[in-house]
This record gives structure tokens, sequence and C-alpha cells, in this order.
């Protein structure tokens, strides 16, 4: 656990750095996923901010629909794992479109890119349900080197601050974590509030990414 409370820290730091690099408030954060969902798509710009927003905020709910229904060994768990792998190669070929078919491969399929921390959750799930205290703590150090991994690739293609997209990475695992830990003690108010969080979360990270693509590729 001392893990989690040093990352914490780390988090809340960050996460002012994040919201000033994407132009967007703490204060605004819970009305994000009304706004973009109703943007208009008047211009590349705006298009690539809702495809990722939406795609984000997909995944964090997929995401955590499986790790749920994972860990309470729910026979619709495979058919959830599947819906969260479309939408990862959905976003692959957002990533694709805009940086090319080896990066989107990269995206996808890389060690330790994304397909490889949703596995980690499911490792993360098991052992959370079998009380494997050493399964969970290899599954966190996993995710924990994800961030790293994905963050720098992330910051290497849209130029971004690496340490800020791999705090913002960091804040998302933490938050999927938590709520998960949350659903297996049967807290479900604050496994509630915690899944909303994490939603809204996906689009601050997807305007972060879709500003800096926007400006990097001259998109108006």
């Amino acid at each position: 656990m001392s893990f989690l409370f040093v990352i914490a820290a780390v988090v809340a730091a960050s996460f002012g750095v994040i919201s000033a690099t994407a132009g967007t408030s703490s204060s605004s954060k819970a009305t994000a996923m009304p706004q973009h969902s109703h943007a208009s798509h008047a211009s590349p710009a705006a298009d690539l901010r809702v495809t990722l927003d939406r795609l984000l905020g997909e995944h964090a709910a997929l995401a955590m629909n499986a790790t749920n229904l994972g860990f309470s060994g729910s026979k619709s768990f495979p058919a959830a794992a599947k819906s969260l792998d479309r939408n990862s190669v959905e976003l692959s070929k957002a990533i694709g479109s805009i940086y090319g078919a080896k990066a989107a491969n990269t995206f996808l399929n890389g060690k330790f890119q994304w397909r490889a921390h949703i596995g980690f959750f499911v490792d993360y799930t098991v052992a959370l349900a079998k009380k494997d205290k050493p399964g969970q703590a290899k599954a966190v150090a996993n995710l924990q080197r994800y961030t790293k991994e994905h963050g720098a690739f992330l910051a290497g293609a849209t130029g971004l601050p690496k340490l800020a997209v791999q705090n913002d990475l960091l804040g998302h695992v933490l938050e999927l974590k938590n709520q998960l830990d949350a659903f297996a003690k049967g807290d479900y108010p604050k496994s509630t509030a915690l899944y909303r969080e994490a939603y809204h979360h996906m689009f601050m990270t997807g305007d972060l990414l879709a500003g800096a693509i926007a400006k990097q590729k001259n998109l108006n």
C-alpha cells in the first residue's frame, strides 16, 4: 500500500500541470462530458476532440464494467472484455489516422502499451478475487511501468511534457483500481462515485491529447 500513498501524492500535484496544459480547470471537470458529447463537428480539431473524448470515456466505462463483472465471476465477462477490446482497436485506428499504421500498432500492441495495461487490470482483478496479495502487487507494478512506457510513447508523438502525460495515466490507473477495490469490498456508493470520476477524467485526457495534436498538425 505504500506505493499507492506515494503515487497518489504525485498525481494530486501533477493534475495542476495537466489541467493548465489542457486549459481545463478542476471546477469544469464535472460538466466536461455533457459539453463534449454535444460539441459541434465544426472543424477537424473539434472532430478530433469529440472522437478522443468519446473513445476514452467509453474505455473507462467498459474497463470498469469488465473488471467488476470479472471480479463477480459473471458469465457476461467475456462479452464485456470483447467490447473493451473493440474500443481499444478503435482508439488505435484514431492514433493511426494521425501518426500512421506503425504508431497505431505500437500504441495497441507494444510492450507495456495500451492492450497490455488492460491485461494487467485483468491480472489484478483475478488476484483480488483470489486474495492473492503477491499477484496484486505484481499487477500494480506492471501498471506503474505501463504509465511510464505508454506515457513516454504518447508524449513523444504529441510533444506534450512526458511527466504530465505519465502522471495523467497514473491518475487513470489509480481511479480504476480504487473503483474495483471499493466494489470488491461491497462499498457501492464509493465505487459508483469513483466510476463517475474515472469516466469524467478521460474527457480531460482527451482534451489534453486533442489540443496538443491540433496544435502540432495545425488543425483548425
